[in-house]
């Protein structure tokens, strides 16, 4: 039996088929067995990873509605002030992007605490290496643990499950503690990186600000001063604000945040496109509204590890 690949001119798909051999000789029954299998597989197609934009739209609305720790609209009160550009170094907002976050009903939540505790594990500066403590391993299995426990990642899991990009839900954790907690370099020299820091906490390099696409991170950095936040971009539902502001004085000039989404929301559907849409746009509706997940992959490292992965 040979396999002959192919890609699909329409979905991009690569498609496997299975075509017999020249089957020797064999006496009575085995020989029968190993003819009806060849039959079978050479009559069938399989399709790895063909996920179509409709089914990503209704598994997306559905972990949204089902997002029951994402944050009320009374829960978060911001205030966007003057609309800025990109390519603006004035400073248009005299006052923080956050007004209010009802820390005591979200923080407390277990998977709010345990991304909190994440945040300060990790070095900014992308030239600088990192190692990661026994205290820091534990509470990465902490997080992953209590993002596995909610209802958007067991729903994640099931539908990632059905279309074959995991096999258990031990797989799965492997699955998320690698892609997105693995170490790499990013400056080309140091293993200071991964794809948590880079897209939850944020980075620094020696004259800008990379990543940092968390509105949980964005609220407590601005809380402590480290924000200074400059004008809003685009401010889109459902509550997808494009913002504009320095970070210890560094600048980001646009980064999108998705206000008032759990950490298992975004780390479900960052997971997801990812996975099936890896280094290609991610297009989807979102109770009516129609979204974009840009991720990449870290192509100099082996196997998948998340470069970047937000909102666009």
């Amino acid at each position: 039996m040979y396999i002959s690949r192919r890609t699909d001119k329409i979905t991009g798909s690569r498609i496997f088929r299975y075509a017999p051999r020249a089957v020797p000789k064999m006496a009575g029954r085995n020989s029968s067995i190993l003819i009806l299998i060849s039959l079978y597989l050479h009559s069938s197609s399989f399709v790895l990873g063909s996920v179509s934009n409709t089914e990503l739209s209704a598994f997306v609305t559905g972990i949204w509605n089902d997002d029951t720790n994402g944050a009320s609209f009374s829960d978060i009160t911001y205030n966007l002030q003057s609309h800025t550009s990109s390519s603006s170094s004035a400073d248009l907002a005299n006052n923080r992007l956050f007004h209010y976050v009802n820390e005591n009903h979200l923080f407390t939540k277990p998977t709010y605490s345990a991304f909190i505790a994440l945040l300060d594990n990790f070095d900014k500066n992308t030239a600088h290496s990192e190692h990661t403590s026994s205290t820091e391993t534990a509470e990465i299995d902490r997080f992953i643990t209590e993002v596995m426990k909610t209802s958007v990642m067991s729903e994640t899991y099931r539908f990632l499950h059905g279309k074959g990009y995991t096999t258990s839900t031990t797989a799965f954790r492997d699955t998320l503690k690698s892609i997105w907690f693995t170490q790499y370099s990013r400056s080309g020299t140091s293993h200071g990186s991964n794809g948590f820091e880079h897209v939850f906490v944020g980075e620094t390099t020696s004259t800008d600000v990379s990543g940092f696409h968390n509105w949980i991170q964005f609220y407590l950095e601005e809380k402590l001063g480290h924000i200074n936040y400059l004008g809003y971009i685009y401010s889109n539902q459902p509550r997808k604000l494009g913002v504009h502001f320095t970070w210890y004085n560094k600048p980001k000039p646009l980064t999108t945040l998705l206000v008032g989404t759990s950490p298992e929301f975004d780390l479900a559907v960052l997971t997801t496109c990812f996975l099936v849409r890896k280094n290609t746009n991610c297009h989807f509706d979102m109770a009516g509204n129609y979204l974009t997940v840009k991720s990449y992959d870290v192509s100099y490292v082996h196997g998948d590890q998340v470069a970047t992965a937000y909102f666009n």
